[in-house]
């Protein structure tokens, strides 16, 4: 089989500004900049197949003598144009470098949108006044620096697909073509996300009020801020009837806020001829909301780490509740074998009438006994379903997040250590749904540790010890006792991949992410080599996370595109560890 691909891109960007300065008095100033940009982008793609070449035909040979296959339909595709046209400006006012005033305005144009909802209108404006500069402030000798600002503003969100407001056509994936008059044809099928023309601009609408201070001659300095975000019409996909022949449709659904306090601290704390040592220090709290959700308030989402064979809306999206949050069963260990009846003429196990059985969730088809993973009826119905026993079982949403760095200098030596940190949230980790499972679709899942065969409820005799042939099966519940009674962890014989409470894990973490140590040679030596400045050091990254998590690293998002479905941790790549040397030489 030979493919020639052909593919072609352009794009291109004009972008012009004009700014105005003016000092109308002594004490006022105007700065005054206006602009245009223009953005625009095409592709287009032309693929040659040809198949069913003589046997014995070489690679090169297939490429020269195509004719010799049998060609395939010709595919193409060219990508609908995305160009978007902006206008903008922003006018700085100053009154004797004391009050401040700021206003912007901007207008984009998007072809990502049909018409009459192409155009979006952002203003801004924001205010900031000098305090420390007022004359009353003179006696206050240890506030260096006081100054406080205003500010609201909006923005604009086209980040969707080209050409969802109209309908659009593709190529069967499955190659289901037709002939007409001797010839192949494509067949054509409606695109996968059903067309919206309603379709517009995703606005932000953000509110900040900060102060910045310093203190004891700018030895201490402090930023305080205090925001209030809004955005409305977001652009998600929405789950619509089947009845449509289609499974989504891009729409502009509902509003969500983010409320949070910001603060940081940098601080000289010794600054003596041989030795200094300052420090920095930030930390962040934010709480989230999803204000409003149209028609449907409660929606689920999949993240989809493994395609339609994983686990169903493992994301609750509910109007008056945060996002992020995890939703899925709550694991209650594995059954019994006093959760069973045993057949003894039949060998079957069948669940004692009191006892819930998840034997749909999990998939009884493998083995459904004692050992299998167990979930918690949380409604007390004796039985486990999906509208009933599911719940949030975890949040994303950590309740603060931070940092802080430490620079010392003892003589010629040098020393720097950056730390930050997550508290709070919440990490998926797909990854022991998908290594600790054995469904029938998929062999050598069971691969974790904690999977060995050692710990976890197995059916088989390993050596034969107690049936006399290694590897057999045992359905005895005394022999299957006796065979586990060291078990701790459930059987992977399972049909299905389920979220359950156990996947989701505490992700707070505090990560030493640089360290370094430099040492800068006297000056009586760098003088007889006729250099200014000679620097050796070392630096790490990424030495050291102290947390419970039980993966790689807990600061993961492997679907980071989708923030409705966050810290999903699934085959993720390892951060890795760095060290690096190096000379700073300055002539």
């Amino acid at each position: 089989m030979v493919i020639v691909t052909d593919y072609e891109a352009n794009s291109y960007r004009i972008a012009n500004t004009l700014t105005y300065l003016k000092d109308i008095t002594p004490n006022q100033s105007l700065n005054v900049m206006i602009g245009q940009e223009v953005t625009s982008a095409k592709a287009k793609t032309i693929q040659n197949e040809v198949r069913y070449f003589p046997m014995g035909t070489t690679i090169d040979n297939a490429f020269a003598m195509m004719s010799q296959g049998t060609a395939q339909p010709l595919y193409t595709y060219e990508a609908p144009d995305n160009n978007m046209v902006s206008f903008f400006g922003r006018i700085n006012y100053s009154l004797m470098d004391r009050y401040l005033l700021t206003g912007t305005f901007r207008s984009d144009g998007s072809s990502k949108f049909a018409k009459g909802n192409q155009w979006g209108y952002f203003p801004s404006i924001a205010g900031a006044w000098r305090v420390s500069e007022e004359a009353f402030m003179e006696p206050v000798e240890w506030i260096s620096n006081l100054k406080a600002r205003l500010s609201f503003g909006m923005a604009g969100n086209n980040r969707i697909a080209d050409n969802l407001w109209k309908m659009t056509y593709q190529s069967d994936a499955d190659g289901k073509n037709y002939t007409y008059n001797n010839v192949i044809q494509n067949q054509l099928r409606p695109g996968g996300t059903l067309s919206n023309p309603d379709l517009k601009w995703e606005t932000t609408v953000t509110r900040n009020f900060g102060l910045d201070m310093g203190f004891l001659n700018n030895r201490l300095n402090a930023v305080v801020d205090l925001y209030w975000n809004t955005t409305k019409d977001l652009l998600i996909q929405a789950a619509i009837p089947a009845s449509t022949g289609y499974t989504a449709q891009i729409q502009n659904i509902g509003q969500t806020s983010n409320k949070g306090l910001e603060i940081s601290l940098d601080a000289l704390l010794v600054n003596k001829k041989d030795f200094s040592l300052s420090a920095s220090f930030n930390i962040a709290f934010n709480k989230n909301k999803i204000e409003k959700l149209g028609a449907d308030k409660t929606l689920l989402y999949e993240s989809g780490w493994y395609g339609t064979q994983g686990p169903t809306g493992e994301y609750l999206i509910q109007e008056g509740k945060s996002t992020g949050l995890m939703y899925g069963y709550v694991t209650d260990g594995m059954y019994s074998f006093d959760d069973f009846n045993y057949d003894y003429s039949t060998g079957a196990y069948t669940i004692k009438e009191k006892v819930a059985s998840n034997s749909a969730q999990i998939g009884g088809g493998r083995y459904f006994g004692p050992g299998a993973l167990k979930f918690k009826d949380l409604d007390g119905d004796g039985y486990i379903d999906s509208e009933n026993d599911r719940t949030v079982i975890g949040n994303a949403n950590p309740k603060h997040t931070g940092g802080f760095t430490l620079n010392a200098t003892y003589k010629n030596f040098d020393l720097t250590a950056q730390f930050n940190w997550s508290y709070g949230n919440d990490v998926y980790n797909a990854n022991k749904l998908n290594f600790t499972s054995y469904p029938g679709t998929r062999t050598f899942q069971n691969i974790y540790s904690i999977m060995s065969s050692d710990k976890r409820f197995i059916t088989f005799d390993k050596t034969g010890e107690y049936t006399g042939v290694a590897g057999s099966f045992v359905s005895d519940p005394d022999i299957l006792a006796k065979m586990n009674e060291n078990a701790t962890i459930w059987s992977p014989m399972m049909s299905s991949l389920v979220m359950h409470s156990w996947a989701v894990e505490d992700g707070s973490f505090l990560r030493l992410n640089n360290l370094t140590i430099g040492y800068t040679l006297p000056k009586s030596v760098m003088n007889k080599l006729r250099i200014n400045n000679i620097r050796v050091y070392a630096s790490g990254y990424n030495l050291w996370t102290w947390t419970k998590y039980t993966g790689y690293d807990p600061e993961v998002d492997v679907f980071s595109s989708n923030p409705l479905t966050p810290n999903v941790d699934y085959s993720a790549y390892p951060r890795s560890r760095t060290f690096v040397g190096g000379i700073n030489i300055n002539f």
